[in-house]
């Protein structure tokens, strides 16, 4: 460790307690990656993080901001860089306020989905979570700030931010010019402020800490109806692709987001895997797999928001918006719920295993269309044969338990010619590396779907059967040939940033690099994240 770093932890101990102080270590990733970390700090409040950030400006030490660290199948934790210093935020838990008129909540870092769905429950506050996949632990300013997106209205959780605060590589207090201007409450309520947008810097980009975000939260509707629809092979895709853009563009409907699930994708969520399985599953198991759950080549999802009376009429458009897809996709809200719930407890649970699981997906289903962070989606790191088991009494956590996920999930326009190509790409090279081709396609709106396909891998470094290498060698893989496609990934992990960042041709990503060293010229903050080379790239 450099004199440097040496330096500034001793520093830190001076403002923070022995607890809140980790040591130095070598850590690992769901994506196999690891990171010599030259220690981790816990502050417990804005002043102390200041603290941080003046001490390592005085030192030259470079910081790593983390909000929970639960950026699975991207990085984790890990900073981009060996020898950075991680700086915690999960202490800074505080819901500072919730404007129960204007649905504007104001956070810090360490407020997770889980911890404001049961603050806005205990309350008695119509709104919804912005909930993902990531689980209830996951940091609600985290997934804002790498731009994550849901199925709940508000899917762009970026675009709810409206406002923001972050501590520069100076010590120095950022806010946008209202704020500044003493107009803390139209601050929170107009996300553009006045003079150049810059709270844009801190999404994806390393040029400060937030410590605090204020966002839009969606008003919880009168009535909620899911409603699923089945493609029935893959020559169908691109005409699903135009009957959801087309129910997308519809006006007067109030949709969630719209997924299509490819079957694998489904089954993955719905079967175990095979004991005996090593690498792709069979085509046999995937036959078997879809005539006993009835499924087509892709399933849909979506739901309608609105009031009651609403709703009975928005059916009628999706049944004829969706007719040339499905003749009849199914529907599902609160009061057909109710009366399956009352229907099984009245039958022996000996006779009704199958119908009492089907209904807790679909209760879990209409619980994140609800906004309630659920951890159903944390099954599928664990799917992969030889994965272990989440503990019972901690929940899921991949990293913790050893899985192996790498996330490629690049943008592409919802267009039946450019889904299908990138769909038939994805498959092919996920079956020519060895992995099970599971693909979502998610409505970011009614032009562009993003194209998650998870790497579900063995990661059991230095051990027979570990699969890290082929795993990565997938996912630049995946990025090549979308790109060829001219579809990229919205997000990238802390190991394929380079491809895409260290591009000596792009006008953008030297802007990006003059940007960086004009507010960090020490390039102090989350160095190599998201940025072209700096001083901490060439220590």
């Amino acid at each position: 460790m450099s004199v440097e770093r040496l330096s500034a932890l001793a520093r830190f101990r001076a403002v923070l307690a022995p607890d809140q102080i980790e040591a130095a270590g070598v850590r690992g990733s769901t994506i196999g990656a690891t990171r010599r970390v030259a220690g981790v700090l816990r502050p417990r409040s804005a002043d102390e993080v200041r603290a941080i950030v003046k001490i390592a400006a005085a030192t030259g030490c470079p910081l790593h901001p983390v909000s929970s660290g639960r950026n699975w199948g991207y990085g984790d934790g890990l900073p981009a860089l060996d020898d950075v210093v991680v700086v915690d935020l999960s202490a800074l838990d505080r819901i500072i306020a919730v404007d129960p008129e204007l649905g504007i909540a104001t956070i810090e870092p360490g407020v997770t989905q889980g911890r404001l769905r049961a603050w806005l429950d205990a309350r008695g506050l119509a709104f919804m979570v912005p909930v993902t996949g990531a689980g209830p632990e996951v940091s609600l300013v985290g997934n804002a700030l790498e731009r994550g997106f849901g199925i709940t209205p508000y899917c762009d959780h970026f675009g709810a931010v409206t406002a923001l605060e972050a501590v520069l590589p100076d010590g120095s207090l950022y806010r946008s010019s209202f704020a500044e201007q003493g107009a803390a409450a139209i601050d929170r309520a107009f996300k553009w402020g006045v003079g150049p947008y810059l709270d844009g810097l801190f999404a994806q980009g390393g040029f400060g800490i937030v410590t605090q975000m204020s966002l839009a939260l969606a008003p919880r509707p009168e009535s909620i109806c899911a409603f699923t629809f089945t493609i029935g092979d893959d020559a169908a895709l691109g005409g699903a692709v135009e009957a959801v853009r087309a129910l997308l563009r519809m006006p007067g409907l109030t949709l969630a987001g719209i997924n299509l699930m490819n079957a694998h994708r489904v089954l993955a969520m719905l079967e175990s895997y095979p004991a005996d399985g090593a690498g792709v599953v069979s085509d046999a198991f995937v036959a078997d797999g879809r005539r006993r759950h009835r499924l087509g080549a892709w399933t849909g999802i979506g739901a309608l928001y609105g009031a009651a009376g609403t709703l009975r009429a928005a059916r009628a458009v999706v049944r004829r918006t969706l007719r040339p897809v499905d003749a009849r996709p199914q529907f599902l809200d609160a009061r057909r719920l109710a009366r399956l719930r009352a229907l099984l407890r009245g039958l022996p649970a000996a006779w009704t295993a199958g119908a009492r699981a089907k209904l807790t997906r679909a209760e879990t289903l209409m619980d994140v269309y609800a906004g309630r962070p659920t951890t159903v989606a944390l099954a599928l790191p664990y799917w992969r044969a030889g994965a272990p088991t989440p503990p019972r009494d901690r929940g899921p956590d991949p990293a913790r338990d050893g899985c192996g996920l790498i996330w490629y999930a690049p943008v592409v326009p919802m267009t039946a010619a450019a889904v299908t190509a990138l769909v038939a790409r994805a498959r092919d090279v996920a079956l020519a590396h060895g992995f099970n081709p599971l693909i979502t396609l998610t409505s970011l709106s009614d032009r562009a779907f993003d194209a998650t396909v998870p790497i579900v891998f063995r990661r059991a470094p230095g051990a027979p059967g570990d699969e890290t290498a082929r795993a990565q060698a997938c996912q630049a893989a995946l990025i090549a040939a979308g790109r060829a496609l001219g579809a990229l990934p919205y997000r990238l992990s802390i190991d394929t940033m380079r491809a895409l960042v260290d591009d000596p041709g792009s006008g953008f990503w030297r802007l990006v690099g003059r940007l960086k060293a004009a507010v960090d010229p020490q390039d102090l903050i989350a160095p190599g994240r998201y940025a072209p080379r700096g001083p901490a790239d060439r220590a």
